[in-house]
């Protein structure tokens, strides 16, 4: 990726990141101000990450994608990103270094937010990069080929209108979407991206990363390392309550954990792993035991989280183990050959939240669970799994092992019960339609409730297929 600058800091009002700092003592009392460590951290990783990875202009990152997700913080951040570090630096204004926060980018794997560590303890986690590179004559998805020849029988005006939707404001609000692609038949039958970005840029999944860490664990149990019904191989969970929880509550989001889905506040559970922690999994193996586990869902980016370093300790326990798995055994199998994961600060993978694909990779994996884990002749993922991949859970209807489904057509009432779908935070979404052949990949910045327009792009979509 051709580099931008050299050295870009974010100018900040003194007098405003005052004010700014009133308004929230005044708002909602000085419990408020525990959210800038998390603000400080949000934007330090995902600047670092969108601005490394994607390439995407830091005003546009700061001032469209990362400041509505932490106002009225963004007004309070002083923003630096250094090209010759690799490194993005944040902190507040008013209290200065005391909750500043720092990513530091690793080609090939991303961003990752640095607790009491250093760059060169970072880089002496990294293994050594496995070749692997498409064909650029070949189509997709077999090769690096975009949209093919027009299908018969398919509206393709009636199509790109469906898109073009996808992208339009919502009354006053900007959807941001930055990539929407749609795959019927096996084939790439159209794609559109929003001008920051292109057909080789990587976008984040968010809670999409959870669908693929289910597919880890899939990948495992069918080579022998666990069976998902048996209890989770956690250490620390030996001869006490919570020994009995199981691998498969874990991807139910049904493990009986106290945990609070929220990334600001007094309960910010998600927002202190992911930001203020080390270590993804600790807090949430250290949660209490407050439900009987397989009773009640709690949806969990702490439970996905635990489900990578199972995975990572049965590969090996190591970022390299999970890394030459992972490429091996699922992306290079299906065809993937720029997928980035990313770790936490001690290597374990943030399986809950950080897999970044492409537009077409993020639609592979969506194809390759639209054709009961085959590709093109090679069973990736057996049928037993894909199977109990997309069972609903006993705890919730509309959840299965990290991927959601369509249970009398609860979550989508205007299509196939059989849809189900990768989802994640922004409206990031993979959606399989399997009585339509039909895979389509929406990517990313929204802030607004979007499931009707994901609906309505869905039925726009399906309305020009034959």
């Amino acid at each position: 990726m051709e580099k931008l600058i050299t050295h870009w800091q974010r100018p900040v009002n003194p007098l405003k990141a005052s004010l700014a700092l009133l308004y929230i003592v005044l708002l909602s009392g000085c419990s408020k101000i525990n959210d800038i460590p998390i603000g400080t951290g949000y934007a330090a990783k995902n600047i670092c990450s969108g601005y490394f990875m994607s390439g995407i202009d830091p005003d546009i990152l700061t001032d469209r994608f990362i400041a509505p997700q932490i106002e009225p913080l963004p007004l309070l951040l002083d923003i630096t990103i250094n090209d010759d570090l690799q490194s993005v630096y944040v902190q507040d204004k008013i209290f200065r270094k005391r909750f500043a926060a720092e990513a530091y980018y690793r080609e090939g794997f991303g961003c990752t937010l640095m607790h009491d560590t250093t760059k060169e303890a970072l880089d002496a986690q990294l293994p050594t990069p496995l070749p692997y590179q498409l064909t650029e004559q070949l189509p997709w998805p077999m090769g690096k080929g975009g949209v093919g020849e027009p299908q018969p029988g398919v509206n393709y005006n009636a199509l790109n209108t469906a898109i073009e939707k996808g992208f339009t404001k919502n009354e006053n609000k900007t959807r941001n979407t930055m990539a929407i692609a749609v795959v019927h038949n096996n084939q790439l039958i159209a794609e559109q991206y929003a001008p920051e970005i292109n057909a080789d840029t990587k976008m984040i999944g968010w809670s999409m990363t959870k669908s693929f860490v289910s597919t880890l664990i899939g990948l495992l149990q069918d080579r022998g390392f666990l069976d998902i019904t048996d209890t989770a191989p956690v250490a620390e969970w030996a001869n006490t309550e919570k020994e009995l929880i199981t691998t498969k509550q874990l991807l139910h989001m049904a493990s009986g954990l106290e945990w609070f889905e929220e990334s600001q506040g007094p309960n910010a559970d998600q927002g202190y792993v992911l930001h203020r922690t080390e270590d993804f999994s600790a807090f949430y193996t250290a949660q209490p035991l407050v439900a009987e586990p397989g009773t009640v869902y709690n949806y969990s980016t702490g439970a996905s989280s635990l489900l990578g370093r199972i995975a990572q300790e049965q590969l090996g326990g190591d970022l390299a183990d999970t890394y030459y798995f992972i490429q091996d055994a699922l992306f290079h199998k299906i065809n993937i050959d720029d997928a980035v994961l990313e770790f936490d600060t001690i290597g374990q993978p943030g399986s809950g939240t950080y897999l970044w694909l492409t537009a077409r990779d993020w639609a592979r994996m969506g194809l390759l669970y639209l054709n009961n884990g085959n590709w093109f002749g090679n069973q990736v993922l057996s049928q037993q799994w894909i199977n109990q991949a997309l069972t609903p859970s006993p705890s919730n209807p509309e959840y299965a092992a990290q991927i959601w489904v369509n249970t009398n057509k609860a979550t989508w009432p205007y299509l196939p019960e059989s849809t189900f779908a990768f989802l994640g935070h922004q409206q990031q979404s993979v959606m399989i339609v399997p009585e339509h052949n039909l895979v389509v990949v929406r990517l990313g910045y929204s802030f607004e409730d979007g499931a009707d327009k994901l609906e309505e792009l869905m039925t726009g979509i399906i309305a020009a297929l034959p």
